[in-house]
């Protein structure tokens, strides 16, 4: 089951059900998924081995539920301790319509902000265009977590897509995103993973899809550990996540991206725009972010040229 479908059957289940909650064990009288201790517990009552970060998995289905609250209160899911959130994109030129919202006040509450977008990529050069209509949509937002690729699709296999070619698929995609300055990560369950992915051709991180306690795999460095949490500030169930990888060291706040041809500057994890200086060099970016390179602009009443690499040359 894909990660938009997750989000949505989890959304119904808890309509009916309340969370199940842990009975505490081995000392820890915190409820499940919780800290306690500065260890984070699973749903057994242990502490989860090598948990560095909290976070969730928010969608349209989560705004929904909360609009007739006012919507998601992000600074109470901040408080919560919350660490990141993973924000659902959507589809190939379907986007999330309150991906925008969601990405831009996460951020502001101090949340880091990921994103998870479904392939629906029957060939390499689908999945190439997916990536370059991710790039599109996340050049003008704060990208402080793994860019996600969910392949738990029904549709490859219905099309009849063999291992390889969905091997193959996913490693055309994030090419492309780790070519343009970002960190990709694969999306999949347990089964996917075993049977319809070869993990030994991927070097990418995964995010792995296990609810329960069992929670290690290939690659991972993010566990998806139920569909049943809850936290402050939204209301009914919530998808929860741990992350074992410090990716605040390898995700820079500050850099270049690549993205159809054209270079944008981040710092702080948003794009800029006008004169930057970098190490004694000077460089301008357009109204859109855009670098300039081998041309002549006349700007603020000068003209300056720009060599290949962006820098004044005159």
């Amino acid at each position: 089951m894909n990660l938009r479908m997750r989000i949505a059957v989890g959304i119904i289940t808890g309509l009916v059900t309340s969370t199940v909650i842990a009975t505490p064990m081995n000392g820890f009288s915190g409820e499940a998924w919780s800290q306690e201790n500065g260890q984070y517990i699973d749903a057994s009552g242990k502490p989860i081995d090598g948990a560095l970060e909290k976070g969730i998995t928010v969608s349209k289905y989560q705004n929904r539920q909360n609009e007739a609250s006012g919507g998601i209160d992000w600074n109470k899911v901040a408080q919560s301790g919350v660490s990141f959130a993973m924000i659902r994109l959507g589809y190939l030129n379907d986007e999330d319509p309150f991906y925008v919202v969601n990405m831009t006040n996460a951020a502001k509450s101090g949340i880091k902000t990921g994103v998870f977008f479904y392939t629906q990529a029957l060939d390499v050069m689908t999945a190439e265009e997916e990536a370059r209509y991710v790039l599109r949509e996340i050049k003008d937002l704060p990208i402080s977590y793994p860019v996600a690729y969910d392949v738990e699709s029904q549709y490859l296999l219905d099309n009849h897509l063999t291992r390889q070619q969905i091997t193959d698929n996913i490693n055309a995609f994030c090419k492309i995103i780790t070519d343009a300055g970002y960190r990709p990560i694969v999306y999949a369950n347990n089964k996917w993973l075993n049977y319809h992915i070869d993990m030994s051709k991927i070097p990418y991180d995964v995010w792995y899809a296990r609810y329960g306690t069992i929670n290690d795999c290939k690659n991972r460095t993010i566990w998806q550990c139920t569909d049943q949490g809850r936290v402050a500030g939204i209301e009914g169930d919530v998808t929860i996540e741990f992350s074992f990888k410090d990716y605040n060291g390898l995700i820079s706040p500050d850099g270049w991206k690549t993205i159809d041809g054209n270079q944008y500057y981040m710092k702080n994890y948003r794009k800029q725009t006008g004169w930057i200086q970098l190490e004694g060099k000077r460089y301008y970016l357009d109204q859109n972010g855009v670098m300039a390179h081998d041309t002549d602009m006349v700007i603020d009443g000068a003209t300056f040229r720009f060599g290949s690499d962006g820098t004044v040359t005159k």
